[in-house]
Formats: structure tokens, C-alpha cells, sequence
């Protein structure tokens, strides 16, 4: 990361708001979206090459935004680097996506974005919240133009009736699917058994709760004790 250069110009403003709407080497994408940025502070660095936001910073775009302690953006790369308390969040329709760590780094050319330092994907689906996924790592990477993010190293996955762990998972977002692989693991429950799969690839559909498993599959299904009612 960039600190303070000897060529950087402090504008040293309270609660700066910036519309951006820069058609080249700014901080519209290469559609030309606005990107509404708002921060407590803002320095240029590099010969205006590099703008550094600090404090309470807030990056919006269409359904996306982006808030941390700090943010460069590298304008001719059109790189985006964020640092502490790391949020960014997404709605489309019914579903909300939020993404937290301490350090994010999104490339909006390539639309690809790597998480780090604690780093968790929380999906909730407002509609029917037993879709609700909340998954953690060591790294979490996102592929927007695949709709698809990679989580790597001790990945959790926890949902309102399932959980799973795994060395790799892939998340789909439009299918709604995970692939798990590395020592992947499952265990669900329903309302007649409580069940555990390994395997070397397990797929999970996390709106119809389908599971998948390929190759050496393991399973452990322990049927739930009925409670008799006397009258």
C-alpha cells in the first residue's frame, strides 16, 4: 500500500462527496458507470496517478457498495484496494450478498476481487431465509463475470439445517450451488435422520438442500428417535 508521498497534495476537506463520472483512466468502469465515493479525507499521490481515501470510506456503484478505514484507487490499472473493516455488499431481487475481511483487493477491469485477513460471505435470501449461507476461509476470491466465488483454506460452511467443511468450495451464485473438494464433509439434518458424507466432490444445492457426493463416498445416516405421545 501507498502512504504519504512527498508529491501528494493533502486537500485536508472534512466529509468530502465526490461524484465521479470520468470516461477514461477514472473511476468508472469500462461502461462508464458513475461511482459515488464519500470519505473523511482524500490525498492524490503519485502525480495523480493514485487517490487515497481515508476514514469512514464509502464506494457505491448501481447495487454494490463498498465501505472500509481506507481505499486507493489506482486509476490506470482501475484497481481498487481497501483496508480495514473491509464491507461490501450487493442486493439483487431478494438476495442480499455481504462480504467482510480486513483487506480487499478488486480489479474492475477483469472483475476479480480477492479477500483476506478473516474474511466471511454471508448470502441471505430474504424471501425463504433456510437459504441463508454463511461461508469462511483463509482466502475468499470472487469471479463477478462467472457469478462465482472460491473460498480456500479451513472453509466452514454453515446453514439453518447444514453444515460443511472443506479444504476448497465453490460458490455459483444463479444455481445456487457449492462444490466442495479437499477433504470436503457434510452434515445435515432433517426431521426423521441426521446424516454425514464425505467423499472427493460433494455438491450442495443450497435451495432444495441436494447433496451430491462422487468418488470414495463415506456415509453415516442416524435415524432420529420418535417421541410417543401419551394420552
Amino acid at each position: 500500500m501507498l502512504g504519504t508521498e512527498a508529491q501528494s497534495k493533502t486537500l485536508g476537506i472534512i466529509e468530502i462527496v465526490i461524484i465521479i463520472l470520468i470516461n477514461s483512466a477514472g473511476l468508472s468502469a469500462a461502461e462508464n458507470k458513475p461511482i459515488d465515493v464519500s470519505s473523511q479525507q482524500m490525498e492524490t499521490l503519485e502525480k495523480g496517478k493514485v487517490v487515497f481515501f481515508s476514514g469512514q470510506v464509502k464506494v457505491s456503484q448501481e447495487q454494490g457498495v463498498l465501505s472500509a478505514d481506507k481505499v486507493w484507487h489506482y486509476l490506470a490499472a482501475d484497481r481498487l484496494e481497501a483496508e480495514g473493516n473491509v464491507h461490501y455488499q450487493e442486493q439483487k431481487d431478494q438476495e442480499i450478498t455481504d462480504i467482510y475481511g480486513g483487506k480487499m483487493t478488486y480489479d474492475r477491469k477483469k472483475e476479480y476481487g480477492i479477500v483476506e485477513k478473516d474474511p466471511k460471505l454471508v448470502r441471505k435470501d430474504t424471501a425463504n431465509p433456510k437459504n441463508d449461507t454463511v461461508i469462511t476461509g483463509d482466502v475468499i476470491e470472487i469471479f463477478n463475470a462467472e457469478k462465482r466465488a472460491r473460498v480456500t483454506g479451513n472453509v466452514v460452511i454453515v446453514q439453518p439445517e447444514a453444515k460443511s467443511k472443506s479444504d476448497m468450495a465453490d460458490y455459483f451464485y444463479q444455481e445456487k450451488k457449492l462444490v466442495l473438494t479437499g477433504n470436503p464433509w457434510v452434515w445435515q439434518q432433517n426431521p426423521d435422520n441426521i446424516s454425514e458424507y464425505t467423499g472427493k466432490t460433494i455438491t450442495v444445492f443450497t435451495e432444495t438442500e441436494q447433496a451430491i457426493i462422487e468418488e470414495n463416498v463415506q456415509a453415516k445416516i442416524i435415524p432420529k428417535k420418535k417421541t410417543s405421545h401419551k394420552n
